[in-house]
């Protein structure tokens, strides 16, 4: 079975934002889920520990986690919400898998290549 990243915005002043990211990352990997399709949704796992340690005080910085899931998908799902163009993270995680020749889809791309056949 394949497993597939999904990218997704996430930080942004407005906890309100964060959370409705949070929310809709979640969402799309729970409808894929359903559907069999294995994926990492790396905000639907961090976004509740970084809650946790923002209340104790903490930060974490995920890239190096990050980056041992990302050698393990062999493909990248990008959840186009508002702001995806502009996001750093998601730049980076397209620019990682364009680099080893891996596929690269918007959601409804993948929707429409990789659902509708």
């Amino acid at each position: 079975m394949k497993l597939y990243f999904i990218a997704c915005p996430y930080s942004d002043p407005d906890s309100n934002v964060v959370e409705m990211r949070f929310q809709a990352c979640t969402q799309y990997a729970a409808e894929l889920a359903l559907k069999g399709i294995a994926t990492y949704s790396q905000i639907t796992m961090t976004h509740p520990i970084n809650q946790y340690l923002a209340s104790q005080g903490q930060k974490m910085a995920w890239s190096a986690i990050d980056m041992e899931f990302l050698k393990r998908c062999d493909g990248l799902i990008v959840l186009t919400l508002a702001g995806w163009e502009k996001s750093g993270g998601v730049a980076a995680e397209i620019q990682f898998f364009k680099d080893k020749g891996l596929p690269v889809w918007t959601d409804s791309e993948f929707a429409e290549q990789m659902l509708n056949s």
